[in-house]
């Protein structure tokens, strides 16, 4: 970070910003900020710091469905499993909190934080099922509610993580306090983060991929572009489960073929109740979207 950037005091500012004013007065107040940091010289903010207000105000009527995690890459436990195999989980992930479902994905019961496993398995609970664990409230969100306001009120309200719902009740995806604050900052990477390696390999006369396999990784190893404008423009997907999720329009079944609207085939060849795993693509014959990688 650089030397001149001081984000303790910048951000206690905007917190106190956001805590006592509507939309509509924040939004005016960055403004005066940066238009003040113009004429003021070296006792303003830097450079840099103005850099995060102006995307502050560009985060203008952009709702939180941009910066959510996807349904399909959710990262979810039963509400039946032990507390010993969910911390073997979130250990995995690196997830210090992580969503309990019941039923299906769409029944989310709780959300358990590393904390209560930690006090469950420093008593020797190891085999205690989830569900009597669980103490921590779900704070559901539609998903065209706008990022300022959702930080506003996630912040005000202590919440570190939402569940966003449609207008069915389905889950389409969660978003954190960290994903709201990464839309401002950039990428915020912790000790636990790491470049994970999708794998995309050749079988037989396709390829078999990871569903979390960005839709970029596939363009560049496959030679098959599934990312469109028009796609860009109504839904944020980056990755090949959520395209075909989005494609199915549900969680499809192992074995399932999806085609897509220039027929590339998509086999679902490992899945659980919740997520994509596996997918064998196939092109097409005469694929009119598809270049020779």
């Amino acid at each position: 970070m650089p030397d001149d950037i001081h984000p303790h005091k910048l951000f206690c500012s905007l917190k106190n910003i956001f805590k006592h004013r509507d939309k509509e007065d924040v939004r005016e107040t960055l403004e005066d900020l940066i238009e003040e940091a113009g004429t003021q010289g070296e006792e303003a903010i830097s450079e840099h710091e103005q850099l995060l207000l102006n995307n502050v105000l560009d985060l203008k009527d952009k709702k939180c469905c941009h910066a959510m995690v996807p349904r399909s890459d959710i990262i979810a436990f039963h509400k039946d499993g032990t507390v010993g195999d969910l911390a073997e989980l979130m250990l995995a992930k690196g997830h210090s909190r992580i969503p309990i479902y019941g039923d299906s994905l769409d029944d989310i019961v709780g959300i358990v934080h590393i904390i209560d496993l930690a006090k469950s398995l420093l008593k020797g609970n190891r085999e205690t099922p989830v569900k009597d664990i669980l103490c921590r409230e779900v704070h559901f969100i539609a998903p065209d509610i706008e990022i300022l306001d959702l930080l506003k009120d996630m912040q005000s309200n202590k919440i570190h993580m939402s569940i966003v719902i449609d207008e069915y009740g389905c889950v389409d995806g969660l978003v954190t306090i960290e994903d709201l604050l990464e839309e401002i900052v950039g990428n915020i990477e912790d000790e636990y983060d790491y470049e994970e390696k999708h794998s995309i390999k050749p079988q037989g006369n396709g390829y078999l991929a990871d569903a979390r396999a960005e839709l970029s990784e596939i363009k560049t190893t496959t030679g098959i572009d599934l990312i469109t404008e028009d796609d860009v423009e109504e839904t944020p997907i980056d990755t090949l489960g959520g395209y075909v999720f989005q494609l199915a329009q549900k969680i499809p079944g192992k074995g399932e073929v999806i085609t897509n609207a220039d027929g590339v085939q998509f086999k679902i060849i490992d899945v659980d109740p919740i997520r994509i795993k596996k997918i064998l693509i196939t092109k097409p014959r005469n694929p009119d979207n598809v270049q020779q990688a």
